[in-house]
């Protein structure tokens, strides 16, 4: 009996292993500049704690040698942050001119919580976001 548990033990880990690396996400990134020179650079990404319900429309897709999304996350953030950024993202501008000489002005980019349905196969990558239902 133990060789066949053995022998099912890799079968059963291998149609594991997709639903262990796929999984809902939150993905939000705050950048925030004073007179143009950056001052602080943030991308948060975490998992979920309750599965997302709605309809999910894909993204973009990315190739990846990475074994989870919060490391291709980290290792990738320029890429994923061009996809993100197409569905939206928030400007704060802010001016202070105190006199004619002196300007300070501060700007802030957000890209807000977007949840994600994350896929990984065999090296690819499948983003989706999800829309919430009405």
């Amino acid at each position: 009996m133990v060789p066949q548990t053995r022998q099912l033990t890799p079968l059963f880990l291998l149609f594991l292993a997709p639903l262990l690396c796929a999984g809902d996400w939150y993905v939000s990134y705050r950048l925030h500049s004073r007179n143009f020179l950056i001052q602080s650079e943030r991308l948060q990404v975490s998992k979920a704690m309750v599965p997302f319900e709605g309809e999910s429309q894909p993204v973009c897709t990315f190739t990846t040698e990475a074994e989870s999304f919060e490391t291709f996350a980290k290792t990738s953030t320029q890429p994923l942050l061009e996809c993100l950024m197409a569905h939206g993202v928030l400007v704060h501008s802010r001016e202070k001119i105190t006199d004619l000489v002196h300007h300070d002005g501060s700007l802030e980019l957000i890209l807000p919580p977007i949840p994600l349905k994350v896929d990984f196969n065999d090296g690819l990558v499948i983003v989706r976001k999800v829309k919430s239902k009405k």
